[in-house]
Order: C-alpha cells, then structure tokens, then sequence
C-alpha cells in the first residue's frame, strides 16, 4: 500500500466519506499571497482535502429545518477527523502535519477549502451559492490537512456537475434553474448551453439570514441586554428562546453557514440523497424479530 493510501485509508476509517490530495503548488495558482496552504505551514508540500456528507440523508426529508440543522454531523467531527490524520503523518512519516487552519469561516477565511476541494478532484462548482457537488455525496463539507509530506496528487475533475440536464431544459423555457428560483436574492446566473456561463453568490445578503446564530449574535445580545434600561425588556433579551438557541449554537460549535434550500430543490443533491439499498419484506423483519437480530 503506498503512502497516499495509507493517508486515505486513515482518513475514511475516521470518518470520511471521501479524500483526496491536493499539491500545495497547483492550489498557488489560484489562492492569492496570505490565502495559501504554505502561509500556514512553512513548507508545506500537500493539503488533504476530507470530505463528508453534511446531514444523513433523511435530514434533508424532513419539512422542518430544526431537524436539518441539527442533523449536521459532520461540521462537528470534522476537525477530530483532521488532527487524527496530521497526527497519523507524523507519528508514521515524520512530516510536519497541522488539522485546523485558523480562522476556517468567514468571508475573509485563511484558506479557500473549496479550492483546495476541487484541486484534489472532489467536487465542482455549482450555480447553488458557489458550493462544490459530488454526484455521490450531493454537498460537501470539508476539513483539511497540512502537511510537509510531499504526495502524489489527484487531478480536478474533468466533467462539470452543474448544471443537471433538467436544468439546462428548465433554462432554455424559462431562463432559471430551480435554485435561481428558490433563492433569486442570494443567488444570480445564467447558463450557455449546458454549462455555467457565470454565476454570483452574494455572501452578504446569505448571512443576514443563515449566519445569525455565532459569536457575533452572541455579542450583540450581551451588549443590548446590558445596555437595556427596562427590567423585563432585559430579562427577554438574556433570556429569551433566540439567545438560548445563540448560546447552544456557539457551545456546540454548531454554527449555520448557508440556510442551504437552494441545494434542498438542487436535483443533483436530491439524487445523491436517495438511499438505494433494498428494504426487507414484511417476513424478513418478522423472521429477525423472532431471532432477536436486527434485518
């Protein structure tokens, strides 16, 4: 087994659902000076890009966005998954390896995953707010490993995802796409055949909506409920059910990023989410019960 396949294998025994390698120099093309892998690591010679499903697949059935939300388990464990790997590169390689790039989010973030992403071959962009898809996995979210470690890399994808054939016969009917339509403040396009031409994703309007549950909501509370002269008014503000929901959210570190209903109708997503294994019969279940096991 080569090294890179021991790197992945580590990877998805962790918890991954897919890994690839990305070289530091062909991530340099693109990243502007400060957003670079080697910024961050001095000296570094590869980035392993983890990707993961977000949600499990039956998250994204539910009609209440509660159940969404707090479904997403891999934005959780991700970072976990990361330090195990950097620490595998170490202790087996003996390369310089980190597993948090800091600060990961925000519009101005250290370093770009998504690019990283697509160098490694996991996904390519889309119309949905820039996300990157995976014909398998539909969106992904990502962790990433910095190492010394000079790998063999994988190559970009050479097939573009998006857009889905339904959404090249929706625009050439009625010039939109279904997430142009589900989400047309956030999201603009347009399609030239059966590729993007161009698409924008304005941040700033997104976070307004799905970004209000982090540190800076947090801080605006502490500071409006002390600032607040009337007792009651003071008590709803510190007390009230949306701070409760800030303070859970900063605790557990789960912070909404996109609200994500534009890759809710997305019918690449949609198909990447349907489980096909076969459900047992009625008598199969009824044969495991009586053996006490599980079909």
């Amino acid at each position: 087994m080569t090294p890179e396949q021991e790197i992945k294998q580590a990877a998805l025994q962790r918890g991954g659902d897919q890994v690839g390698i990305a070289a530091v120099s062909r991530i340099n093309e693109c990243a502007p000076p400060g957003h670079r892998p080697d910024d961050i690591l001095i000296g570094a010679k590869s980035v392993i890009v983890l990707a993961g499903r977000t949600t499990p697949r039956g998250a994204w059935r539910s009609p209440d966005y509660r159940t969404h939300y707090n479904n997403r388990d891999f934005p959780r464990v991700r970072t976990g998954i990361a330090m195990a790997v950097a620490k595998f590169i170490e202790s087996k390689y003996g390369y310089y390896s980190i597993g948090q790039v800091p600060p990961p989010i925000g519009f101005n973030p250290s370093l770009s995953f998504k690019l990283c992403a697509e160098m490694a071959g996991l996904g390519a962009r889309s119309m949905a707010a820039g996300i990157l898809l995976n014909r398998e996995l539909g969106l992904l979210n990502f962790a990433v490993c910095i190492t010394t470690m000079p790998l063999t890399a994988d190559q970009p994808m050479a097939d573009s995802v998006c857009p889905h054939p339904s959404c090249v016969e929706l625009w050439q009917k009625h010039k939109s796409t279904p997430c142009l339509d589900v989400c047309p403040e956030c999201l603009s396009g347009e399609l030239e055949g059966e590729r993007i031409k161009w698409m924008r994703y304005d941040r700033r309007i997104c976070s307004t909506r799905a970004q209000n549950e982090g540190m800076g909501a947090l801080q605006r509370i502490v500071l409006e409920g002390t600032n607040e002269p009337d007792p009651e008014r003071r008590k709803t503000i510190l007390l009230g059910s949306f701070s409760r929901a800030v303070m859970e959210a900063v605790a557990s570190g789960n912070v909404t990023g996109q609200c994500s209903e534009c890759v809710r109708v997305c019918p690449i997503h949609r198909e990447a989410q349907k489980l096909t294994a076969k459900m047992p019969t009625a008598e199969q279940l009824t044969e495991g019960n009586a053996q006490g096991r599980v079909v």
